[in-house]
């Protein structure tokens, strides 16, 4: 289990790394040949049947939680119900993701009333494909969570790898072509099935997953179980739908495709970032499920909190200061001139942001303890309140405006209200965290005021020079940061280097 978590975690980050370097290449060249219009009117479409990962109802994570009890107590038949009742479920999920998908395919000129007859012909076969991909996806996506709860991330991570190297590969030669938002989605939907079939074929073939189920003979207790715990984690991805999707709807409703287009790139810069942080916590939730069932379950749990927040603060601040000192001059000689609010609006949704990304593993501890009720109906306050605001901020600053309304519901509801929640209620050692977080934080802070204020960079060859002269820096100041544990685990990573190098 520990090098399945292990590997999860480094390949991970080679993934995330790739992705980076991909996306550096590809989307210059892409928005090129797509152009701003066209994007930004995939982006709206996405972000509409985005709305539609809610009827996920939380039972991807709550099968997780589940199997993996089931698994801790070697209960082999309740495992084979769990797996039963979940593609029942997910059945039904996917036959009323269909029929309302049919709904908004027949009411887009209604709901884009900003785009012209031409985007409008093209954003209904766009969502027409979205919608049939969506309601595949879902029954064949307890394979996926299968294969989480069996531990297996090494497998699930290089998949992610294959499909983040495959469609720029595939999609550049369409759009050299002339193909373009129609082809972009036809590309993803085919590996977003394909995905999910490979799982399915993992899961019968090397896991031995078996499928138990009678229409005549529901267990109750267990539906009640699973409906009980999945209705607040179904509030959960409400506010993530909310926060994911709502800015780019708003602005596609006020400000058209173009508007949309900017704010897509910084959200995909954005959840980038985020990937980071939910590379490591999300590997951690079967453990945790497991580490309560141990004496002193809460103590050992908050001490893994502790550990990889830490680690996350490190990961993330280098990209935050990092992106506050060279942002601006990396936008403009990436995309260029037309895409500079990207930057202003990442700086308002990344500042905030870091606090909740270095404690996700909070979210993974309140499911796991089944606390997550609080968190949930806070959120989805908070996230009326971003869709109150955000609406008059963004006719009025368009993007900009978008995103200070995002970085308000965050400082409300993600740092204020859940950290109180987490020490209180969740028995995590939030001072602790606080601690280091600001002794850590602020003289970079300092440093990154001082230095944003001069305009150095001019070119390419200066920003990678800077750059690295940067890292370099940073990583010398936060190994100063680290504890007697952190530093040996460094030291024997450098040491496995030196023997496989003598190997070689």
């Amino acid at each position: 289990m520990k090098n399945q978590i292990k590997f999860g975690v480094i390949l991970g980050y080679v993934n995330m790394f790739v992705a980076i370097i991909v996306t550096l290449v590809y989307t210059p060249t892409m928005l090129r040949l797509m152009g701003q219009s066209e994007y930004g009117l995939y982006a709206l479409v996405a972000s509409v049947i985005g709305y539609l990962s809610v009827l996920d109802m939380g039972f991807g994570n709550s099968m997780i939680r589940f199997v993996s009890r089931s698994k801790a107590k070697t209960e082999k038949k309740m495992e084979n119900k769990i797996n039963g009742l979940f593609l029942f479920l997910y059945s039904i999920i996917g036959i009323i993701a269909l029929l309302i998908g049919f709904i908004l395919f027949l009411n887009v000129g209604n709901i884009f009333q900003a785009l012209t007859p031409s985007e409008i012909a093209k954003a209904k076969i766009i969502m027409a494909i979205l919608v049939g991909t969506v309601a595949i996806s879902f029954p064949l996506s307890i394979f996926d969570s299968y294969v989480i709860a069996s531990e297996k991330f090494t497998y699930i991570k290089v998949l992610n790898l294959i499909q983040t190297v495959a469609i720029p590969l595939i999609m550049l030669p369409l759009l050299m072509w002339g193909y373009k938002s129609i082809a972009m989605v036809i590309v993803t939907s085919t590996f977003t099935i394909a995905f999910h079939l490979f799982n399915l074929y993992y899961c019968f073939s090397k896991l031995n997953m078996k499928i138990s189920f009678s229409f005549k003979n529901i267990d109750k207790t267990l539906l009640k179980e699973v409906l009980t715990y999945s209705f607040f984690i179904f509030l959960n991805l409400i506010v993530d739908s909310l926060y994911a999707n709502t800015d780019q709807v708003i602005l596609g409703a006020v400000s058209g495709t173009a508007a949309v287009s900017v704010y897509a790139i910084a959200t995909k810069i954005s959840n980038m970032n985020t990937s980071f942080s939910t590379n490591i916590s999300g590997l951690f939730f079967p453990r945790i499920t497991k580490t309560l069932e141990e004496k002193d379950g809460d103590k050992k749990v908050s001490d893994i909190f502790i550990k990889v927040s830490r680690i996350q603060l490190y990961i993330l601040a280098m990209i935050l200061f990092g992106f506050i000192i060279f942002g601006k001059s990396f936008i403009l000689l990436w995309i260029g001139q037309d895409y500079i609010d990207v930057y202003y609006i990442l700086l308002i949704l990344l500042i905030p942001g870091i606090v909740p990304l270095t404690q996700n593993i909070g979210i993974s501890i309140l499911q796991a303890k089944n606390m997550h009720k609080f968190r949930s109906v806070i959120y989805i306050l908070i996230a009326l309140l971003n869709i109150a605001v955000s609406i008059p901020l963004a006719i009025r600053y368009a993007g900009i405006g978008a995103a200070i309304g995002t970085a308000m519901a965050t400082f409300l509801g993600q740092i204020l209200t859940m950290n109180i929640y987490y020490y209180k209620k969740g028995k995590i050692d939030i001072p602790r965290y606080w601690k280091h977080f600001i002794k850590f934080m602020l003289p970079l802070t300092i440093f990154s005021i001082f230095v944003v204020s001069f305009d150095f960079i001019l070119s390419w060859i200066q920003l990678i020079i800077f750059g690295f002269m940067f890292v370099c820096l940073y990583l010398v100041y936060a190994y100063f940061h680290t504890n007697e544990q952190e530093k040996q685990y460094i030291t024997n990573f450098i040491n496995k280097l030196k023997r496989k190098n003598k190997i070689i």
